[in-house]
C-alpha cells in the first residue's frame, strides 16, 4: 500500500491555521510539546559540539521554531513547495531567522560533517528509504553531533490506534486514508539496527502516549468527529505525555562517534 505524502503538498498551508485539519492540530497541540520538551532536556545535559541543526521534513516548521528560540542556528528540509511557504511566513511573521530549503531526506544537499545536531521527527514512517536516511543524517553530523527522532512502532497496538481507529473506522477516523501505512512503521530493534550500521549510538528511548484511559479518548476522537472539539481543547484532551510504553510512538536520540 503506497502512503499518501502529497497530503503534505496540498494541504501545506494549513500547518499554522486554527482551522488546520485535526492530524496538523494534533502534532502542533499534543505531540510537539512532549517531544520538544524531551529534546530540551537531553540538549541541557549534553555537550553538543556547536548550536548548529538540521530539521529534515520540518513541515510548517513547528519543531524548527522550537529550535531556533533556544538559539540554535536552523536550517530546515522538506520535499513539500507548500509547507515550506507556510514555514517561512511564520518564521519572518514572528522575527526567527530559519533557513528553509527543498530537499529530501534520501539525499541532503549538504556537505558532510555540517550540522551539530540533527532533528527528524514524524518522519522516519513516511520516507522511501529509511536505510538511506539514516545514513544521510550520519553523514552530515559532525562527530559527537546528536541525532533526534521520533516515529511509530509496528505493533498490533499502533495498527488499532494510528490505522484503524484514526484512519479506517467510519466511527472514530479522522485521518485521510494512507495518511500511515502500517507496514512502514519501524521497531526499535529495526532502527537501532540502522543507527548503529552508521555509527551512531543509541542513548534511549521513550514513548509517547496518553494518560486518558481508553474511553475517554475515544470520547475525545468522536468529539473530534462532531466537530465539537476546538484547537485550544485539543492538548489538555489528549493529553499526551513522555512514558515508558513504546508501543505506538517512541523517541530518542543517538550521538555519532568522535571517531566517524
Amino acid at each position: 500500500m503506497q502512503i499518501d505524502n502529497e497530503m503534505y503538498q496540498i494541504h501545506g498551508h494549513e500547518w499554522w491555521s486554527e482551522g488546520a485539519s485535526f492530524d496538523v492540530l494534533c502534532l502542533r497541540y499534543c505531540m510537539n510539546p512532549v517531544r520538544y520538551a524531551y529534546f530540551r532536556r537531553k540538549i541541557e545535559k549534553l555537550p553538543l559540539p556547536g548550536r548548529t541543526l538540521l530539521d529534515v521534513g520540518c513541515g510548517g516548521g513547528f519543531l524548527a521554531e522550537e529550535f531556533a528560540r533556544d538559539g540554535f542556528a536552523v536550517t530546515g528540509i522538506d520535499p513539500a513547495t507548500r509547507s515550506l511557504e507556510a514555514a517561512r511566513k511564520h518564521a519572518a511573521d514572528n522575527n526567527l531567522d530559519i533557513d528553509y530549503r527543498e530537499g529530501k531526506g534520501e539525499a541532503l544537499p549538504f556537505p558532510d560533517a555540517s550540522f551539530d545536531v540533527v532533528a527528524c521527527c514524524d518522519v522516519l514512517e513516511h520516507v522511501d528509504d529509511l536505510s538511506l536516511v539514516i545514513r544521510e543524517v550520519a553523514r552530515t553530523l559532525k562527530p559527537g553531533g546528536v541525532f533526534f527522532y521520533d516515529t511509530v512502532n509496528r505493533t498490533w497496538f499502533s495498527k488499532l490506534a494510528v490505522i484503524k481507529l484514526s484512519q479506517e473506522w467510519n466511527f472514530t477516523r479522522w485521518c485521510k486514508p494512507n495518511s500511515h501505512v502500517w507496514e512502514k512503521f519501524i521497531k526499535p530493534a529495526e532502527l537501532l539496527a540502522f543507527l548503529n550500521r552508521n555509527g551512531l549510538t543509541n542513548q534511549e528511548l521513550r514513548g509517547i502516549s496518553s494518560r486518558k484511559n481508553p474511553l475517554a479518548l475515544l470520547a475525545s476522537l468522536r468529539a473530534v468527529k462532531k466537530g465539537k472539539l476546538n484547537h485550544r481543547a485539543i492538548g489538555p484532551s489528549f493529553d499526551l505525555c513522555e512514558t515508558e510504553d513504546l508501543r505506538v510512538s517512541y523517541m530518542g536520540y543517538a550521538i555519532k562517534s568522535p571517531r566517524v
